[in-house]
This record gives structure tokens, C-alpha cells and sequence, in this order.
């Protein structure tokens, strides 16, 4: 059984025996952030979203691994990212419902908590939705996926100041709507 690693350099084809424990490793790592990324980036079409992650792998498969060492979550979700794109200008996009964007583990607290939760989430979903869609990526980017702003800059093809900038704007814009509302 293969452990699943904590770091993408532990993936790296110095410690996997072959290609395909290499990108078994990749695959359990981070199947679930991209499908979360492509679900928000195409409005919630879990087909289309399970499809863009699925060409991805399948496109991870016909690269040189060692080409991407240190680089592979970047590289991940630029893929990912310009399949989503591609499938968007085929399609017509989905709008997604507030109740949509998360799914809500409630811990063990009462209606009226988990009923205050819900609403201030479908707020704040509200709020992001209507953020200009280059901040939008980007916090998705960092807060959903966990990338850096390195890894940020590499995926959406800005430089890495600008993507501090696009956070900051992102925060301050969300910050400022919440009090408000």
C-alpha cells in the first residue's frame, strides 16, 4: 500500500519506484483540491468538473515527471484550470446556487447554529460570487486549494506581486461588504 504523502517532493521520482506509484501518490493528493477548484471555477457541474480533473491525470500520465518536480501542484491546476476554461466556452455556464458552494458539517449544535452558519456561508458565497473574477481565482486559489503565491502566479499566469495585490483586494473588498451587510 502506498502512504500518502504530506509533501509534493516526497512524490518526486528520486523516492517513488516507478512512474505510476509516482502518479498514484499525485493522484491521492490532490484529486480532491482540484475537484473542488474545477466545481467552483464551472459553477458547480460535478460532471464537468470530475472531467476536467480526469484530463488532467490522464495528461499527467503523458508527461515527463521529472520535468515537474517541485512544480506539480502548479502545473496540476494550470491544466486543470485551461480544461475548465475550454470546457466552459463549449458549454453554457451553470449559475451556482449559494446552498451549492459548500456543503455545511454541522458540529454538534443546535438548529438555530447550524441555521446561523448556513446563512452567513450562502452570505459570504454571495459576497465572493461578486467579486471580479481575477480576485475571485485567486482567493480560491489560496484558500481552497492552498497554493502559494508562487504557485498562484504560475497557474494564472500573473506575477507574483500582482497576485498579493488581487488577495489584498480580494480581503479588503470582502472585509469592508461584511460589515455592511
Amino acid at each position: 500500500m502506498i502512504q500518502r504523502p504530506t509533501k509534493e517532493t516526497e512524490l518526486s521520482s528520486n523516492s517513488a519506484p516507478d512512474h505510476h506509484q509516482q502518479i498514484q501518490g499525485w493522484v491521492e493528493r490532490y484529486e480532491r483540491p482540484l475537484l473542488s477548484y474545477a466545481l467552483k471555477m464551472n459553477g458547480g457541474n460535478r460532471e464537468a468538473a470530475q472531467d476536467a480533473v480526469q484530463e488532467t491525470f490522464l495528461r499527467l500520465c503523458r508527461e515527463d515527471s521529472s520535468l515537474l518536480e517541485g512544480r506539480i501542484a502548479a502545473w496540476l491546476f494550470t491544466v486543470c484550470r485551461t480544461r475548465v476554461i475550454d470546457m466552459q466556452r463549449l458549454h453554457t455556464p451553470q449559475v451556482l446556487k449559494p446552498d451549492q458552494m459548500s456543503q455545511v458539517e454541522s458540529e454538534q449544535g443546535s438548529p438555530c447554529d447550524a441555521a446561523e452558519q448556513v446563512d452567513e456561508q450562502r452570505r459570504l458565497a454571495t459576497l465572493v460570487a461578486d467579486l471580479p473574477a481575477r480576485q475571485k481565482e485567486v482567493l480560491r486559489l489560496r484558500l481552497q486549494a492552498g497554493l502559494s503565491y508562487r504557485e498562484i502566479a504560475e497557474v494564472t499566469g500573473i506575477t507574483v506581486s500582482n497576485v498579493g495585490v488581487q488577495l489584498h483586494a480580494a480581503v479588503t473588498t470582502l472585509r469592508s461588504r461584511l460589515r455592511t451587510n
